[in-house]
């Protein structure tokens, strides 16, 4: 034989021996994870669906599951909690079925590692109470809408929102806890909401905030001259009578003296308070449901808003401020109107519930000033007080009272803007039925002016009503001595009532 033949026969024998070597190696893992296979990670040569099983089961716990709501907030489910399990004995059963003993060769070049999820299971009344501690789903009985009151006057709070719904969020989880799943958003799950229904309170809440807020809607103004006083709705919603204004209002009575007493607007008119009231949410209405007005609480912020219509507020609003208008009466007392007879129109175009603005006619020789004109020194003579305020570098540098022109003869101080416009000493003043010897005398307007009156021993009071000058204003002669010794030519002096 020779050689070549020899080789053959030896090459014959070595695939003979290899191919049964490799035989006995496919049978050798039949019952068992053949050669190069890898299950999650964990190496299964040789061993069988029982070990890697367990080997699964110890190298894959499962922590839990983090869950995410629309409001943001997040819960995290513990695995151990809800009593998860995994076993994997099926699908390495099916692994090991499919298995070809004498395939194990291929795994000498090609990876076969897999993954498998295993049948999980879990104990559901565990997960549901588990579920049930996250407060999303706690009932706290809040209300859809909340009425507060705050600077701005009364809102209303709506806490509308969508609500979880139990069952789908429970389905959601188990379903992502079998699937091994670590986290959950179920913000946008439209399966997992549903809107919240407004109780029959939350409707009534909202209509009587609608009832308040259109009083805070109204606008009503009362404007004379060139001024518009505006009154705000937020005050008025202030004055509807709530339950712990019950009891004071129903024993409100009728006064001939405030004419605000006693008296309530509800359903479009002015009257006394309803025998046949309700309560609703603290505040009473009357038997249709409309809010119930207080008169008097209205006349006493009508009686302060009208105050800007006071020259002695303007006055004090420009020490305070530097700026602003005075308005002057041309009435003997000083006043621009009836308040009480205007407060009955301000009643009557309350009541009708429509915005409103009332004009008013000011007294005849009224007039309104740029408050700026005064400057920083100046003179004001209040005739209604009969008093005398002088002003230097805007500080009060002197007072005292006076008496002025005789009112019951016909012979008042003019009201007016007037500037000093002369300064005499030691003078006479002479009129069609006197002649009156002065000390200290400051002209301003024409015949009237600022001086002493030694023949009078009391100012101030009501003396100008009958026994007052002829026009000007007397002063004792020690405080009109100071006057003129600090006052120049030039100098504003308002004269009002």
């Amino acid at each position: 034989m020779t050689k070549r033949g020899i080789l053959y026969i030896i090459l014959f024998l070595s695939v003979l021996v290899f191919a049964g070597l490799y035989v006995m190696m496919g049978y050798y893992y039949e019952g068992s994870f053949s050669y190069g296979t890898w299950i999650n990670r964990v190496y299964c040569t040789g061993k069988s669906i029982d070990q890697v099983n367990r080997e699964l089961k110890n190298s894959s716990l499962y922590s839990g599951i983090l869950l995410t709501a629309e409001d943001g907030s997040k819960y995290f489910v513990d695995g151990a909690t809800i009593g998860y399990e995994a076993d994997y004995k099926d699908e390495l059963q099916n692994i090991l079925d499919n298995q070809n003993p004498l395939a194990w060769g291929i795994n000498l070049f090609t990876s076969r590692d897999r993954d498998i999820i295993g049948n999980i299971s879990i104990d559901e009344d565990k997960l549901r109470k588990s579920l049930e501690r996250w407060p999303i789903f706690e009932d706290t009985g809040e209300e859809i809408y909340e009425l507060r009151h705050g600077d701005e006057g009364y809102y209303l709070v709506n806490n509308e929102r969508n609500k979880p719904v139990f069952e789908a969020f429970f389905r959601k989880v188990n379903e992502a806890v079998h699937n091994k799943e670590y986290e959950l958003d179920l913000s946008n799950d439209p399966e997992c909401y549903v809107k919240m229904t407004p109780t029959e309170n939350d409707l009534a809440v909202k209509e009587l905030y609608e009832k308040l807020d259109e009083l805070q809607k109204r606008s009503m103004s009362i404007t004379m001259l060139d001024k518009s006083i505006s009154f705000s709705g937020k005050e008025f919603a202030e004055y509807a009578v709530t339950l712990q204004d019950l009891d004071k209002a129903k024993d409100e009575e009728l006064s001939e003296d405030n004419p605000s007493l006693g008296r309530f607007i509800y359903d479009g008119k002015v009257g006394k308070f309803p025998y046949d009231y309700g309560v609703e949410n603290e505040f009473v209405v009357d038997s249709k449901g409309n809010l119930i007005i207080s008169c008097s609480k209205l006349y006493d912020y009508y009686s302060k808003k009208i105050m800007e219509f006071d020259t002695e507020h303007d006055i004090a609003a420009y020490q305070k401020t530097g700026q602003g208008t005075i308005f002057v009466s041309g009435s003997k007392d000083g006043q621009f109107f009836d308040k009480d007879k205007e407060f009955e129109d301000f009643l009557e175009a309350f009541a009708s519930g429509e915005n409103s603005e009332l004009v008013v006619e000011a007294p005849k020789k009224s007039f309104e000033i740029d408050a700026k004109e005064l400057g920083n020194e100046y003179i004001i003579i209040d005739m209604g007080k009969q008093h005398l305020s002088y002003y230097k570098d805007g500080k009060l540098s002197l007072e005292y009272d006076v008496v002025t022109g005789n009112t019951g003869a016909g012979r008042s101080t003019p009201v007016g803007l007037f500037h000093v416009y002369n300064k005499r000493y030691h003078t006479i003043l002479r009129g069609a039925d006197y002649a009156s010897y002065v000390n200290y005398w400051l002209g301003v307007n024409k015949g009237v002016g600022i001086h002493d009156a030694t023949w009078r021993k009391e100012f101030g009071g009501e003396i100008y009503k009958h026994s007052g000058s002829h026009g000007c204003i007397n002063s004792p002669l020690e405080k009109m001595e100071i006057l003129y010794n600090s006052v120049e030519v030039g100098v504003p002096v308002l004269l009002f009532y």
